[in-house]
């Protein structure tokens, strides 16, 4: 039976013009060679070199030969490349579980160095709630899966890992655009965005109005902090967001400002407990994290 082995002595005959050439080159004796390609020559009833005073010389039909088996022989060079390439996962899938917010903001940021690394990589971005992730009774499949603490869910693994202060947004036509920061008590009887009141960024805004005896003038609630940005802009009100939100839509009519007192927000990485961390979905922490420390510095 023709098998690889056969074939790569044939080239390495063909390549070297000795046995003993080939010997060396594939790791061989002279004598092993010589039966590999003895043995490819009775299997394909056509001798591939003639044997002309101890020297060896290609025939045609071994010349025809090579010629179509060459390609078969220059895929199978690839093999040790595309091993090294299936290792680091550049042909692997992520599926990445995420926020809405940073579905928006810190993922497509983090996503564009990520995928320069791993050009063949494909991602999978599925958004979900905090309480749904909390009440996880598994199903769907994931790699990783970022959120905001606390959390507590016993079928993952947690790693903290990112840490931000919120930050306002707010249009260039506010009297309070002009300032280096905007404090809590500047923002008494303005307008505000508000996102949904029981999510832990809304309620965390909420307690630290309240520590500073302001009840917040909410003048419109939505789901999504993007779009909360993006209302700043058409003039709406104020809106308190994360700094990746307000690193994207920052622009001449949509002014971005520290918040005093500082309102922080911790966020980890999570993955279904009894399996490991790839190195893929390690590779993309990483990028999130450093585009992260860059942006909330």
């Amino acid at each position: 039976m023709i098998n690889v082995k056969k074939l790569i002595a044939f080239r390495a005959v063909l390549e070297s013009n000795s046995i003993t050439g080939a010997a060396d080159k594939i790791g061989l004796t002279q004598s092993g060679v010589s039966r590999l390609i003895t043995s490819l020559e009775q299997e394909l009833d056509f001798p591939l070199f003639n044997r002309i005073k101890g020297r060896i010389q290609i025939t045609s039909r071994g010349e025809n030969f090579y010629k179509e088996i060459e390609p078969l022989l220059s895929g199978m060079d690839q093999i040790p490349t595309l091993a090294r390439q299936v290792k680091q996962y550049q042909y692997s899938r992520l599926r990445i579980i995420t926020l809405n917010s940073l579905a928006h903001s810190l993922i497509p940021l983090g996503l564009n160095k990520f995928c320069k690394k791993h050009p063949h990589a494909n991602v999978a971005i599925t958004i979900k709630s905090r309480n749904e992730l909390i009440h996880w009774e598994g199903g769907e499949h994931f790699d990783v899966a970022l959120v905001s603490l606390p959390f507590e869910q016993r079928v993952f693994k947690k790693k903290e890992f990112i840490s931000f202060s919120a930050v306002v947004a707010i249009s260039k036509d506010d009297p309070l655009s002009s300032k280096k920061f905007i404090k809590i008590k500047d923002l008494k009887n303005k307008n505000l965005i508000s996102l949904d009141p029981t999510g832990i960024f809304q309620t965390s805004i909420r307690k630290k109005f309240q520590e500073q005896n302001i009840e917040p003038i909410i003048k419109i609630q939505t789901t999504s902090m993007l779009q909360s940005a993006q209302m700043v802009g058409n003039g709406i009100g104020i809106a308190i967001i994360d700094p990746f939100i307000g690193h994207i839509i920052s622009s001449d009519i949509i002014l971005i400002k520290p918040l005093e007192p500082s309102i922080k927000f911790d966020y980890a990485y999570i993955w279904p407990e009894g399996r490991e961390l790839s190195a893929l979905a390690m590779d993309f922490i990483l990028e999130i994290k450093k585009i992260a420390k860059k942006v909330s510095k």
